[in-house]
């Protein structure tokens, strides 16, 4: 196995970091009935694009936590190099867009390095 390359340890690292922190929303929801800051700060911008759909963001709580697992999960197929890991992050990046802020941000950079690796992978044409 080769070392991986910075851009792939940093896909994996936010991979994991936004994973981690949907999973632990989600389940905190489950178990409180409230999302982080729910109570103090109210829901982010990503709750009034779930009602535009016509989905209450009370009912996202399983959702995140799937989500949440899959970014964990691309996080580490990323790191230990499967051969569709670059489409992989952009499939499940374009999905994240809608969780405006955090999933955002880490989706237009993940999408973005992810490009830029998939270019550098392919193999040169004779």
């Amino acid at each position: 196995m080769r070392k991986p390359s910075i851009t792939t340890i940093i896909i994996s690292i936010l991979s994991l970091i936004l994973g981690a922190w949907l999973v632990f929303d989600g389940i905190r929801k489950l178990l409180t009935g409230y999302y982080t800051g729910e109570q103090t700060i109210g829901l982010g911008p990503w709750a009034i694009i779930v009602s535009l759909i016509g989905v209450r963001p009370a009912d996202m709580a399983f959702p995140f936590l799937f989500l949440g697992i899959l970014w964990i999960v691309n996080g580490v197929i990323v790191l230990l190099g499967a051969n569709t890991r670059y489409e992989r992050t952009i499939a499940i990046s374009i999905v994240t867009l809608f969780y405006a802020v955090p999933g955002t941000i880490v989706s237009i950079i993940t999408i973005t390095l992810s490009l830029s690796e998939r270019r550098l992978a392919r193999p040169a044409k004779d």
